[in-house]
Formats: structure tokens, C-alpha cells, sequence
């Protein structure tokens, strides 16, 4: 990992612990939290397929497995 990405890396990770900090007290909605992955993972140019991404591929409500279709294609396109 070079300098420049690990940089833009931390920047988006200290972003997203303040957001998760902000979900956790009930500051902010899932769907906020959300939009300001998109955003900052835009903003510090972490790819939509990067492990370092705090998108959980489980969903709560009925614990299944995020759709293949949708998510797991577009990281191979990439």
C-alpha cells in the first residue's frame, strides 16, 4: 500500500468511527449512515469492493446474505 492511499485510507476510516459513534447514540438513522459511507468513501476514493469498507454483508432482519447480483458483480467489473 503506498503513502498516498494509505493517507486517503485513514482520512475515510476516521470519518466513518465518528459516523458509527453517531448510529451507536442514535444521533443518526441507518439509511444516514449510509449516505455518508457513499459520501466519504467518494470524497477519500475507497472503492465500493474495498475490504476496509464498514458495510456489513449481513443483513439483521433475517440474517441472510447480501444479493450476488447487485454488489459482488460490480467488484468484478471493476
Amino acid at each position: 500500500m503506498n503513502d498516498a492511499y494509505r493517507a486517503k485510507l485513514e482520512g475515510y476510516l476516521a470519518a466513518m468511527l465518528q459516523a458509527k459513534r453517531m448510529l451507536s447514540m442514535g444521533i443518526i438513522t441507518p439509511e444516514d449512515y449510509d449516505k455518508i459511507d457513499t459520501m466519504m468513501a467518494e470524497k477519500y476514493g475507497i472503492s465500493s469492493c474495498s475490504l476496509y469498507r464498514g458495510i456489513d454483508l449481513i443483513i439483521g432482519a433475517f440474517r441472510g446474505n447480501m444479493s450476488h447480483y447487485e454488489e459482488v458483480t460490480k467488484c468484478q467489473e471493476q
